[in-house]
């Protein structure tokens, strides 16, 4: 080699670092990447790590990538976007590093500077690129900030799958072939449509429902006020499981405020790097709460606990929010914490069944509350709680990753299920949507002889057996109960189709009259 080729080889590359956004020097997210001690104790805790067994794909190697790119050594190129979204954000890392780095706030803060660089990038020249990036540019943006920050728009969403599932039509689409006919179709979602379709295999509650009580007193003297956090997804796909959440603190002497005002709390929004928005709704839901004055904010959803909590630290440099951010998040209880905390009403009827307990990631990474869901369980009497080996490995549901990374998602929920089915009980709690459905997935997949269940619905279950509550339905009387409305679903729907093609047929005879 020549020395000309050698000293042209030796040129350093000169990369400028991020003007704004997160990923730049003197910032509170580089002080965060400091504390990394390059240790390795996180690599057997990663499940991506575990899976790709690439060192760029773990932790201490996104780090590693995140100082670059602040300190001006490398760019935000497609490869580091890759790994940055690879990266399912379970926080299992955190609880395993010695330092206490807090690489939620590090993740959340790369993807927000990768949302920042290609807002600023034009667009792709090649045609079929260039669609892709529209595509799902559109799709960010009806999902990001106009469906989940408007309850009416989520209702709509969700109203419109729930006809899908209940007037046979998901079935008709399934034996048709037409399901597999659009997944193949030339689209930027080609082979990604059969996964969430099944995902949501069977959503429960009103087609449209109804707005939560605002107020609900409670059962006997008033011990505390709550305030409750219903969530987007949550109140739209398990209902049940929020109801269950109101008559449970009812039945322990709170007195329940939901605000009909409240809003998404930003989750879904962060963790994909859409911090802006994610601040707005945190402030809205702020002002919200505190005109109600309560003892403690109740949420039953791991991942929006998470967030809910860290509301202080998102919105630490708004002159005008950050202290009360702070005293938000202070306030901010999983239920299964907050009745761990008081005095939790005996008054139970026996459950005989075999439960065993999935730690969702949020809870026990991000909130470490792993105790307090077990002490309630094996509250329950008659209830045997048996371990479930792996009970902190991640699922693969991680928010909306197992619709945007299917096939890590599925590779992870198989290792989840090898787990679950040596269990060999009855009944799969945990407190998290995206898991119930990730693992209810899983369940079906495999044919096993389990329900997966939020563990309030247990809770629920031991009241009302015991009286506790006035008039509430039993788990099969509802169920009978969705049978029913079902059935008067495909009746009035096949009548609706019937009256079409008499109608139709009548107006051909009349033309042919004519």
């Amino acid at each position: 080699m020549s020395l000309e080729s050698t000293e042209k080889h030796a040129t350093p590359l000169r990369i400028i670092p991020p003007q704004e956004g997160p990923l730049r020097r003197n910032t509170d997210t580089y002080e965060l990447l400091r504390q990394c001690i390059h240790c390795g104790f996180c690599l057997p805790t990663c499940p991506t790590y575990a899976v790709l067994g690439v060192e760029m794909d773990s932790p201490r190697g996104r780090i590693y990538q995140m100082q670059a790119v602040a300190d001006g050594r490398l760019d935000l190129s497609s490869e580091f976007i890759e790994h940055m979204n690879c990266c399912v954000g379970c926080r299992a890392c955190e609880t395993a590093c010695p330092s206490g780095v807090q690489y939620g706030k590090l993740i959340e803060a790369a993807r927000e500077q990768i949302q920042l660089d290609a807002q600023q990038k034009p667009e792709p020249t090649i045609p079929e690129e260039r669609n892709t990036v529209i595509a799902n540019r559109l799709l960010r943006r009806f999902f990001f900030d106009v469906m989940l920050p408007s309850r009416l728009v989520t209702s709509l969403v969700f109203g419109g799958l729930k006809v899908y599932q209940r007037t046979g039509l998901q079935d008709l689409v399934r034996r048709t072939g037409m399901l597999d006919l659009a997944n193949g179709l030339p689209t930027p979602f080609q082979g990604k449509l059969k996964l969430p379709e099944e995902l949501m295999d069977n959503v429960s509650g009103d087609i449209l429902p109804a707005p939560l009580p605002e107020i609900t007193p409670a059962i006997g003297t008033r011990r505390y006020r709550v305030g409750f956090i219903s969530g987007c997804i949550m109140d739209q796909v398990f209902r049940d499981i929020n109801d269950a959440s109101i008559r449970v603190l009812t039945a322990n002497g709170c007195e329940v405020i939901t605000p009909p005002q409240q809003g998404c709390c930003g989750a879904l929004h962060i963790h994909a790097g859409e911090s802006e928005r994610g601040r707005a709704l945190a402030r809205h839901n702020i002002d919200v709460f505190e005109q109600y004055n309560c003892d403690a904010i109740i949420i039953n959803s791991a991942g929006c606990g998470s967030t809910l909590k860290e509301y202080g630290y998102l919105l630490r440099n708004d002159p005008q929010y950050a202290e009360r951010a702070e005293a938000f998040s202070k306030k901010v209880k999983d239920i299964s914490e907050f009745l761990t905390e008081i005095d939790l009403n005996p008054e139970m009827q026996p459950l005989m069944a075999t439960v065993t307990y999935h730690d969702a990631c949020h809870l026990a990474h991000g909130q470490k509350i792993k105790r307090q869901p077990r002490q309630l369980l094996q509250s329950i009497p008659g209830l045997t709680l048996v371990d479930l080996k792996e009970s902190d490995w991640c699922c693969g549901s991680a928010g909306i990753y197992n619709l945007t990374n299917q096939e890590m998602g599925q590779e992870l929920l198989q290792r989840k299920m090898d787990n679950v089915a040596q269990t060999q009980a009855e009944i799969v709690a945990t407190g998290n949507p995206g898991c119930i459905m990730q693992i209810a997935m899983g369940v079906r997949q495999r044919g096993l002889p389990m329900t997966v269940v939020h563990p309030v619905q247990l809770l629920d279950e031991a009241y009302r057996l015991a009286g506790v509550y006035a008039e509430v339905p039993a788990l099969e009387e509802k169920e009978t109960m969705s049978t029913k409305k079902r059935t008067a679903l495909l009746l009035g729907a096949g009548l609706g189709v019937l009256a079409g093609i008499l109608f139709l047929r009548r107006r051909k005879k009349n033309n042919k009259h004519k």
